[in-house]
């Protein structure tokens, strides 16, 4: 009887501005995020991930999507831009 074998060690983890989807090491890597921060805003809906579990596995490897984690900081970006002098409601 023969039975697979996964890796579960982390791997050398190789960024670029191509990066579609990696794992937390890649998201801290890339934007400094820990891994509990990841999940976190995975789990509220503000970033994708998928889990690359197979059915009745306890474990498997999650993977986070790159474009989700830059769209989500950069809506932090502009929601935390000063007010115009314009806009300060003083007339």
């Amino acid at each position: 009887m023969t039975t697979k074998s996964k890796p579960r060690a982390a791997s050398e983890v190789s960024v670029s501005p191509l990066t579609e989807w990696t794992d937390f090491h890649g998201v801290l890597l890339l934007f400094g995020l820990r891994r509990s921060t990841a999940y976190h805003l995975d789990a509220e809906g503000l970033i994708k991930s998928v889990s690359l579990a197979e059915h009745g596995e306890k474990r498997g490897k999650r993977l986070f999507h790159v474009p989700s984690i830059r769209a989500y900081l950069n809506s932090k970006l502009e929601n935390e831009r000063p007010k115009s002098e314009n806009s300060s409601g003083v007339k």
